[in-house]
Order: C-alpha cells, then sequence, then structure tokens
C-alpha cells in the first residue's frame, strides 16, 4: 500500500474532522448573537429547502404528486409546506425531520473528500432550482399564497445559483469547508427543530397549529409528542453513527479523493 497516499488520507480526515468541530463550536456560541442570526438566515431557508425537499421525494416515490412547495414562512408557524396529493402519508409526513438529519450526515460523509464536495454543492444545488422551478410555481396560482410562492421561487432560486456556482468555481480545500459548514448548519438546525417541535407537542408554546408530528398523531392515534422525541432520538443516532463511520479511531483510507 502507498504509505504517502494513507498518510495524504489521514490529513483530509484530521482536517475535515477539525473543520466541523471547529464550526460546531463556533456556532453553538454564536447560536443568538442578532447580527449572525441575521447573517445565517440564508442558510434557514437553506435548510427549509432540505426539509421539504424531503417531503417532496418521499411523495413521489410512494406514487403521490407534490401540487406545491414553499421555502419561506406563511407567518402561521411554518417555516415552508409541501402539498401531496396520493403518495404514503405515514412515509412522506416523516421525511421533513428525518431528511434534513439524513443530509446532514450525507454532507459530514462527502465533506471528507474535496473534490466530491464539490459535485455535492452542484447536485444540491441543481437539485433546489429544479425544485424552484417544477414544484414552487403552483403556489403562485394557490389563493393567499401568491407572496409566499414569489419569495419561495426568488430564495430557492438564489441559492441554487450560488451552489452551483461554489461546486463549479470553488477550489476543492473551499468547496470541502463550505460543504461542511452546511453540514454543521443543517445537523444543528435538525436537532433544535425538533427540539421546538417536542416543545409545540406538549402545548409549552401558545401555537395552535399543524406539524409534521400532529399529522402522524392524527394517522396513528400515537401523541405528537412521541413521533417528536422519535424523530430527535433517531436524528441524534444518525448523526453519531456517522461521525464513527467517518472519523472512528484507526480508520484508514488507502486513496484519497
Amino acid at each position: 500500500m502507498d504509505q504517502a497516499l494513507v498518510a495524504k488520507g489521514g490529513v483530509h480526515k484530521c482536517r475535515s474532522l477539525g473543520l466541523i468541530v471547529i464550526l460546531t463550536v463556533a456556532s453553538i456560541m454564536l447560536w443568538d448573537v442578532p447580527s449572525v442570526a441575521w447573517l445565517l438566515a440564508p442558510v434557514k431557508i437553506f435548510v427549509t429547502a432540505l426539509h421539504e425537499l424531503g417531503h417532496a421525494v418521499a411523495c413521489l416515490a410512494t406514487g403521490g404528486s407534490v401540487s406545491g412547495l414553499t421555502i419561506v414562512s406563511d407567518n402561521s408557524g411554518h417555516g415552508g409546506l409541501t402539498m401531496c396529493r396520493g403518495g404514503n402519508p405515514f412515509v412522506y409526513d416523516q421525511t421533513g425531520y428525518l431528511g434534513t438529519a439524513f443530509f446532514g450526515c450525507l454532507f459530514i460523509l462527502i465533506g471528507r473528500f474535496p473534490l466530491v464536495a464539490k459535485t455535492m454543492l452542484f447536485l444540491i444545488g441543481l437539485g433546489i432550482g429544479t425544485a424552484s422551478l417544477i414544484l414552487m410555481p403552483a403556489d403562485l396560482v394557490q389563493p393567499g399564497s401568491i407572496l409566499q410562492g414569489i419569495g419561495s421561487i426568488a430564495w430557492g432560486l438564489t441559492i441554487a445559483a450560488a451552489l452551483i456556482w461554489c461546486g463549479l468555481k470553488l477550489r476543492p480545500a473551499l468547496a470541502q469547508f463550505l460543504l461542511l459548514f452546511l453540514a454543521v448548519q443543517t445537523a444543528l438546525n435538525a436537532l433544535t427543530d425538533v427540539w421546538l417541535l417536542i416543545q409545540l407537542s406538549l402545548g409549552l408554546y401558545p401555537v395552535s397549529t399543524f406539524s409534521d408530528a400532529t399529522n402522524m398523531a392524527e394517522m396513528t392515534h400515537i401523541p405528537a409528542f412521541i413521533w417528536s422525541l422519535l424523530w430527535g432520538l433517531v436524528s441524534l443516532l444518525m448523526l453519531a453513527g456517522t461521525l464513527w463511520l467517518s472519523y472512528r479511531p484507526g480508520r484508514r483510507r488507502a486513496t484519497p479523493i
């Protein structure tokens, strides 16, 4: 085995793990700083897009159709909405929060490889752009959701264009840094969103609106709190498993990408 390749692979591995640790600590420390929260607003919309794409992909995969998709707030307690017809709601109602966690795990895995990080940025930008052009325009003809539809398309295309440009133009090291930054933000948002959902399900906030958890409760007669807690635990296990598989002690990579 080429020892130079092994050594280089170890450098990539240590660098990506170090970036994850630094970005996580910095994000937690600056989480409540108003100016930082304002700067991270596009990232939160990006995470919302991943959440809604999780619903949409599962709906389509189970034989349904998507009649609309938004990624901006409707001022009724929803950061975004996916309107599904047909398909299997037991599956697609769960793939919002779990889908976000899945994307965070995927970004962590891919983030170990600088060159593949460029491809990942391009592909996720292409996916959001496609959804913006195909799924979001339906909201423009829905009464009461025109402004939400316009805002969703504008944000979706802006984020898509930025990610595609980064995937094509950034140097591999910068692409790796950006993907790991998005991985940390996606994972942290996935966990905090589930925690908020748990509190909403327990009635700790005076908000009366439907959610993925209340939809599941209505369908299965299992309390929304249980679904929220289950998604939180599964998300934590997914993230812990991803970090262990990617950076466990003694792991060796023969060929860095």
